[in-house]
């Protein structure tokens, strides 16, 4: 009973951060699949490449964990008229006694930067380009109630938030910049101010959450492709977060419909609250493309002593794009 108990106060308390428990709002948990797909973390990045993007990604934190977190994503982007991207993505996320569900709809519009740009889309240049995006999301949250009715004397946030259930509007938005090899992008996310009384009624505002990644792509000999970048999170409550990403890519010379990558990633919290700056996670990722078919995996193995007695956690990705991209899922 004991032990049934911590785990449903895990899943309360993981409702109110992410994965790596570092504070950030509830819905992070999508952003944080971006090594798949930046444009979960960005609305700008909606149609600045010429192609329909169809994109599938899960994710499976703490196995060790019975009722651990589990994340599903569908999104798909793509290039319309001239300038405009569209953009759509769902995701369902069950965590313990606490269940989400919602999406974003995205219009972004990309300004060409290229010298001696033609009118026509199929022979405007991409390669140099300043994009903004604003995205409208609908989120849904939702509780086991007779957990919360049986323990709802035990714990505050259990009495609070036991009915307070529903639907909330929010709003996250963008900027995408592309110059040749050089890629960079701002966002912010919860832009309007609300409540979290899914929560209790008790709790803070929702925070507005910042983003912020920039890299740069070093083509070598034989197709190959070495990429560092890095990725900041912050929000108005002091939380703050770095990855330090490093992916290498390769078309083959004698087969261009393959290509294969494979990426490290390190994260560390800068936060000021009651977390003391330290490591959090190493991530090692991969995938590769057959033509228009994406696949890939990645591995997170946590640094925190709670992560490592509970298991890591596991990301895959199933894709297709009606073009051959020059970026890996970006």
């Amino acid at each position: 009973m004991k032990l049934k108990k911590c785990i449903i106060g895990l899943g309360a308390v993981l409702l109110s951060s992410t994965p790596f428990m570092s504070g950030f709002a509830a819905e992070d948990i999508v952003v944080n699949q971006y090594h798949f797909n930046y444009y979960l973390v960005n609305p700008a990045v909606a149609g600045a490449e010429r192609c329909h993007n169809l994109m599938l990604t899960g994710r499976f934190d703490f196995a060790g964990v019975e009722g651990h977190p589990m994340t599903q994503t569908l999104s798909y982007r793509t290039r319309i008229l001239k300038n405009v991207g569209v953009g759509v993505y769902a995701y369902n996320d069950k965590n313990g006694s606490s269940y989400r569900q919602g999406g974003e709809v995205t219009f972004a519009y990309h300004i060409p930067l290229s010298e001696n740009n033609h009118y026509m889309m199929k022979s405007q240049s991409i390669d140099r380009q300043l994009s903004f995006g604003l995205s409208l999301m609908l989120n849904h949250y939702n509780f086991d109630k007779k957990l919360f009715d049986k323990y709802a004397s035990e714990d505050g946030v259990f009495g609070n938030g036991g009915t307070n259930k529903g639907m909330y509007l929010n709003a996250n938005a963008g900027v995408y910049f592309l110059w040749d090899n050089f890629f960079a992008g701002f966002s912010a996310k919860d832009i309007i101010p609300s409540e979290m009384i899914e929560l209790g009624l008790d709790e803070p505002k929702r925070p507005l959450s910042f983003f912020g990644f920039a890299g740069y792509d070093f083509d070598l000999v034989n197709n190959i492709t070495i990429e560092p970048a890095v990725m900041f999170k912050a929000d108005n409550q002091k939380n703050r977060q770095l990855d330090i990403n490093l992916k290498f890519m390769q078309t083959l010379p004698d087969n261009k419909d393959f290509s294969y990558w494979l990426q490290g990633s390190y994260r560390h919290t800068l936060d000021k609250n009651e977390h003391n700056p330290s490591p959090l996670c190493l991530f090692i990722l991969g995938g590769a493309r057959y033509k228009g078919f994406h696949l890939g995996y990645g591995y997170r193995l946590g640094l925190t002593d709670f992560q490592r007695k509970n298991g890591g956690g596991h990301e895959v990705m199933l894709g297709y794009t009606w073009c051959v991209t020059k970026h890996f899922c970006r």
